[in-house]
């Protein structure tokens, strides 16, 4: 741990290296630009349409499209939902823990610690003030009224595939950072004890998920109570379910209760819209098959 302790001078690391390289190089503080223009281009072009009767505008030259989505706000009676996903011996596959409220039972949750899944962590970068003076925009960036929507959509068709190629460098920066051996040791330390690794434009936290649990063996030695009561279905472990015709969308909607409707907008290219609707295509089509061969 010797090359992760702090001096007055801050530190000398690989980790640091990597990190001050990226941000020297420019590519982080042209990420994060990109990704303010982004919302302020989105946002503004949404207040352009959002009169319009018109909920789909496509940009022909720039090969985008502008959708309002509605988006239903629900309240879930995820206690009934778990009883229910128990009955048909769904549940253990694909129930998870709700951390925080199994932490307002102190019995349970010091019973389930044993059944803890080892940790993961992600890298959560902060910046001093000389790492915020690099992130910010070299000169103001404002979309005034003499801005045309075919103007604001050019310049988001050509932030687009900027922000995909750094944003996925900078993914890739902080998987690779979590595999050097001096974070690998940072990792063992505990949470409360662990120091953030400090560079010239701030510091690097790692930082831990929510924990996970084994679930199988928590029903094992509790039983299913703990996990109706405390647990939470994930979305992505129903939805092979779904898939398979074993659940429908609408079994599960009936422990939904609508609460609000909100409007979304977002601005993509025409080729992703077109891989999304496929993609739902595709997983309707399979779903409503299965339920039939069943």
């Amino acid at each position: 741990m010797k090359n992760i302790k702090s001096n007055k001078k801050g530190y000398s690391s690989i980790a640091v290296r990597m990190i001050e390289q990226f941000i020297e190089s420019g590519k982080y503080p042209q990420l994060k630009q990109a990704e303010k223009k982004i919302k302020i281009l989105t946002s503004s072009i949404k207040e352009r349409l959002e009169t319009s009767e018109c909920k789909r505008h496509v940009f022909k030259k720039q090969q985008l499209v502008g959708r309002f989505v509605a988006k239903p706000i629900y309240e879930t009676d995820t206690v009934a939902l778990n009883e229910y996903l128990y009955d048909l011996g769904l549940l253990l596959h694909v129930v998870e823990i709700d951390n925080k409220k199994i932490q307002g039972n102190e019995l349970y949750f010091d019973m389930i610690q044993d059944f803890k899944l080892p940790d993961t962590f992600y890298v959560k970068p902060s910046f001093n003030k000389v790492g915020n003076a690099l992130n910010k925009f070299t000169e103001p960036f404002d979309v005034t009224d003499d801005w045309s929507l075919d103007d604001m959509a050019e310049m988001l068709a050509s932030l687009k595939p900027e922000i995909k190629i750094l944003g996925n460098e900078y993914e890739k920066l902080k998987v690779n950072l979590l595999h050097l051996q001096e974070i690998q040791e940072l990792k063992r330390i505990p949470k409360e004890n662990r120091t953030p690794i400090k560079h010239k434009y701030g510091s690097l936290s790692i930082v831990t998920n929510p924990a996970r649990y084994n679930i199988s063996a928590i029903y094992d030695y509790i039983g299913e109570g703990l996990l109706i009561e405390y647990g939470t279905p994930s979305s992505k472990l129903l939805e092979p379910f779904i898939l398979n015709g074993t659940i429908t969308k609408s079994e599960l909607d009936q422990f939904k209760t609508l609460k609000d409707i909100r409007l979304d907008f977002s601005v993509m290219t025409v080729d992703d819209e077109q891989k999304m609707l496929e993609m739902l295509d595709y997983k309707n089509k399979t779903a409503a098959a299965n339920r039939m061969a069943g």
